[in-house]
């Protein structure tokens, strides 16, 4: 039997919180904007979740120390007392199917003892491509949220297309079961590399939602490192392809000035 440890450092003091959820996924656009925002307004971390069902290790940190498999709970209390805010990121999610009900089913325990009616999950949609702009894409659990989406230009497909898979689906599947609403908020991007750029589209929609103002100049660095990561591996694998002949090597500018 599945076995989940609830190790708790305070007890939160919130009135009328949603739940913003950012655990690891396509890349890592949901972790990367929610912990940003996290950071960014000071949450403070009250609990952590430990289970079997997270993969089997460990990692390690640049000092050399372990890191365990959990997921954090971080609140933070807004001045005006309109709108606290609970969430939940880590470092990973359940590595089975079974694992991961289990999971959203937990989070959905702890959200709801502190009256959290609405959930925004937060995800990256996979496009195959480098995107320079990326577009942000919405699910919801009821129709009322989609006009508020759309005026802030996010996309909701109506073609009956596609699915949220993990965690940022199912806690609103169960969420709705429940009682309790929310919706999916998803930032395109590549997926083959941590992606700050996504993550600060996506979170430029939140904070609108959330009636919230945070610093995005430290996303924009971190996309910047990132792009410039991107243009350094294109090109290393530019120079094994030339030097593999599959593709013809690019003039010299010795050799330009011989052209036409």
């Amino acid at each position: 039997m599945s076995e989940f440890i609830l190790k708790k450092f305070k007890e939160p003091e919130v009135k009328n919180p949603v739940l913003v959820e950012g655990l690891p996924g396509i890349g890592h656009v949901g972790r990367i904007a929610a912990k940003h925002l996290c950071n960014e307004l000071k949450a403070e971390k009250f609990a952590s979740l430990f289970s079997d069902t997270f993969p089997p290790q460990v990692l390690i940190k640049k000092s050399g120390i372990i890191q365990e498999m959990r997921n954090d709970f971080y609140y933070w209390s807004s001045e005006d007392g309109k709108r606290d805010i609970l969430f939940v990121v880590g470092n990973t999610q359940s590595s089975t199917p079974e694992g991961q009900y289990l999971l959203s089913n937990q989070i959905l325990d702890i959200s709801e003892k502190y009256g959290v009616k609405t959930i925004y999950t937060l995800g990256g949609l996979g496009v195959g491509r480098i995107v320079e702009k990326p577009k942000v894409y919405g699910a919801v659990t009821h129709e009322k949220f989609i006009p508020e989406l759309e005026k802030l230009d996010v996309i909701v497909r109506r073609d009956g297309m596609g699915q949220i898979i993990g965690v940022s689906g199912l806690l609103l599947g169960l969420a709705r079961i429940r009682g309790l609403e929310g919706m999916c908020l998803m930032g395109e991007t590549s997926g083959y590399y941590l992606d700050p750029n996504s993550a600060k589209a996506v979170l430029e929609i939140l904070t609108k939602l959330l009636g919230v103002t945070v610093d995005m100049g430290k996303l924009v660095e971190k996309a910047k490192a990132a792009e410039r990561r991107v243009a350094e591996a294109q090109k290393m694998e530019r120079k094994m392809m030339e030097d593999l002949g599959i593709i013809q090597k690019e003039p010299s500018e010795d050799q330009m000035r011989y052209i036409g």
